[in-house]
Formats: structure tokens, C-alpha cells, sequence
């Protein structure tokens, strides 16, 4: 199991069963799971709280879809890596969430791998992203 301890991770989705299963496969592979949303509204919220790397984010929720919360935290947090959840594949759909910038994509129903091998991909970019800060920071 590499370590993963440094990469924290905020889930969003309205199935309390999706949440748990995400949050198990994450934490059992070394992942931060810093907090857990239920709808758009509160994934804003406890994204700019908690500042995670990644966010899971369902598509389809109540009161704010993952497609409106993707805009509005894209508005704040502009690095922050968004690999969105859904069983929806409406290519009108993962339009709207490549133009919005999406780090990718989790098709329900999905297995531990799946979930694994997707946020992987963007851990190095997470990581790359801080080494260009602090390069960046010591320059300045």
C-alpha cells in the first residue's frame, strides 16, 4: 500500500451507502478523508473549510447538483482536483463537467479498483502542483 496520508479528500453525495463505501476504500488504502457533504450546498461549504486536495462529487443531489457545486467551488478553489461520481454518462452531462474542470470521472456502480486507479491518476498532479507552490514561494 503506498502512503497516501498527505492527500486529503472530501466526499459529496446524497447516498449515505456510496459515502461509507467511498470513505471505506479510501481510508483503507491510506487516504485523508477529511469530511463527508451531502448535497452541493454543504460540499462549497466544507470545501472551503477544509481545503481538500481532491473531491469526490456526486452529480446528481438535491438543492444543488454536482455540476452547479463544481462551478462554484471551481470560483474559489482554483487547484483543487474534482473527480466526479456519478451513473449518469449523458454526454451532455460530462460536457458541462470537462468545461467546468473536472480532474475526471467514477461511473457507478464502481469496485474499489476502479475508485483507486481514478484517484491515483491525480495524486501526482497533487503533489506536482505542491512542489510548484513552494518553488514558487521561495522565489518570490
Amino acid at each position: 500500500m503506498a502512503d497516501y496520508k498527505d492527500i486529503s479528500v472530501l466526499i459529496v453525495d446524497d447516498n449515505d451507502m456510496t459515502r461509507e463505501t467511498l470513505r471505506v476504500i479510501l481510508r483503507h488504502d491510506g487516504y485523508n478523508v477529511v469530511g463527508e457533504a451531502l448535497d452541493g450546498d454543504s460540499a462549497l461549504e466544507m470545501a472551503t473549510r477544509l481545503k481538500p486536495d481532491v473531491i469526490l462529487l456526486d452529480v446528481v443531489m438535491p438543492k444543488v447538483s454536482g455540476i452547479e457545486a463544481l462551478k462554484s467551488i471551481r470560483m474559489v478553489m482554483h487547484d483543487v482536483f474534482v473527480l466526479m461520481v456519478t451513473a449518469n454518462t449523458d454526454q451532455e452531462v460530462v460536457a458541462e463537467a470537462v468545461k467546468s474542470g473536472i480532474s475526471g470521472y467514477i461511473i457507478k456502480p464502481f469496485n474499489a479498483k476502479k475508485v483507486l486507479d481514478t484517484v491515483e491518476k491525480v495524486v501526482d498532479k497533487v503533489r506536482a502542483n505542491r512542489k510548484q507552490k513552494a518553488a514558487n514561494s521561495g522565489v518570490n
